[in-house]
């Protein structure tokens, strides 16, 4: 855990006096903020007037029957984080290796480590369920969400971008139920892919020329396969100096770094109902903005004919992801999403549309003893072939567990060419080693 917000030294083994005096602590400061009329922004103010009237307490507990506080520091840390910070949650919050947080039951909070698939179980816990709804409520409405019975079930990105979703009873049979999937901003580039094993060297190699030769590439995998971070290394390959890129996201998870990069990110609808913006309004205003490549951070929608529409139009090289098992359902994936457009195309024009646009495609998985994220697939699409989407695996799982070039040479070989990009296949058999 982060230094300072050890779960234990945060108070999840207080007593129930010191539990008691601590509710008491955080309503007169919460008063106290009413009556100056103190907000988020006067932090500082706050602050000071929780160590005041921790200071206080102590003060009367040492001349009365009331319960001594163990220690005042942790105290006005958890009053701080109660009042402007994420509760309980904050030592969670703070800590890197935590990528997200699971809120079950006021007393059973589970977390996900960032380089594991695992759950463990928090020593943190809140006093009550309303407590919890409390603290939804509070970090929802600077973002304008709503959390109550007439709107049950909540999706909301927070300011730091993490998203939330919560459940409230009677729709959650129990207790209110929280997830959260921090916002973890961390640029990765392929080089760091092969040193932490994610894939092989003679991959990355042609990654790399495939991005820089205008490949158009679909990235897929399951919740939590990477799809992101590989999406981030793929795009440190493109030319910071010739390039125009625009990215479209739901939440602004891509890291690039490129000096001629415009960022778009959807909104969600408005206390009054107005005011959203879609991921497929912004692809189809990412066209205006004369990039040559198109990041789209994940399609799930109509909004995947549009780029399909993009990557036809000249802006080669185009990135996105898809939630899928195997390279193949992705591809299907793509072509149900671009149905559900409200143009309706039909499904043949939408198939022959994938197999002339998208030519690459990443299959991403974890390894279910280690939680090792990892390739297995480079599929490139080679042809229609009665109606179906055909190709070719360049890279793939060996029977030894490895990820290596399967000998078909890739077709993009022709458009790597072309761009005067330097390419050369791998030997056989493939050969782990440092990136070069």
């Amino acid at each position: 855990m982060a230094q300072g917000r050890t779960p234990g030294a945060y108070g999840a083994r207080l007593s129930p006096a010191q539990r008691a005096a601590e509710r008491e602590l955080r309503e007169r400061v919460r008063e106290e903020i009413r009556r100056l009329g103190l907000g988020p922004d006067d932090a500082e103010r706050i602050f000071a007037l929780i160590y005041d009237e921790v200071d206080a307490y102590q003060r009367r507990a040492a001349t009365t029957n009331l319960t001594p506080l163990e220690d005042q520091e942790a105290t006005a840390r958890r009053l701080y984080d109660a009042l402007l910070g994420m509760g309980p949650l904050q030592p969670l919050m703070d800590d890197p290796e935590v990528e997200e947080i699971e809120v079950n039951a006021p007393n059973r909070i589970f977390v996900r480590l960032s380089d594991q698939t695992q759950l463990r179980v928090s020593e943190l816990s809140f006093d009550s369920d309303e407590e919890v709804t409390g603290l939804v409520k509070r970090l929802v409405g600077p973002v304008g969400g709503r959390f109550d019975e007439s709107a049950a079930i909540l999706d909301a990105v927070l300011r730091d971008g993490s998203r939330l979703n919560a459940v409230m009873p009677p729709v959650a049979i129990d207790y209110t139920l929280v997830t959260i999937r921090k916002f973890l901003l961390k640029t990765y580039s392929l080089e760091q892919l092969v040193n932490n094993s994610t894939l092989p060297v003679s991959a990355a190699h042609f990654l790399e020329a495939t991005v820089q030769a205008g490949v158009n590439i679909l990235i897929s995998g399951q919740t939590g396969s990477g799809k992101t971070t590989v999406l981030n290394a793929l795009a440190s390959s493109i030319d910071p100096m010739s390039e125009r890129v625009v990215t479209v996201e739901d939440i602004p998870e891509l890291a690039l770094t490129l000096p001629n990069c415009a960022r778009m990110q959807v909104r969600t609808r408005n206390l009054e109902g107005t005011g959203q913006v879609t991921i497929r309004e912004l692809v189809r205003n990412a066209l205006r903005m004369r990039p040559t490549r198109i990041v789209v951070g994940e399609v799930r929608g109509g909004e995947a004919l549009d780029m399909l529409q993009a990557m036809s139009t000249g802006h080669d090289g185009s990135l996105t992801t898809v939630h899928a098992s195997s390279p193949r359902e992705a591809l299907d994936r793509l072509v149900t999403m671009a149905m559900m457009a409200e143009e309706r195309p039909p499904r043949e024009a939408l198939v022959e549309m994938v197999a002339s646009t998208i030519e690459l495609v990443l299959q991403l998985g974890i390894e279910p003893r280690t939680g090792r994220r990892r390739l297995t697939h480079i599929f490139e699409l080679a042809s229609l072939a009665d109606g179906r989407l055909a190709g070719n695996d360049l890279w793939k799982l060996t029977s030894d567990g490895e990820v290596a070039w399967s000998g078909i040479p890739p077709r993009c070989l022709e458009k790597m060419a072309l761009r005067g990009i330097a390419y050369n296949l791998p030997s056989s058999p493939e050969v782990w080693r440092e990136y070069a």
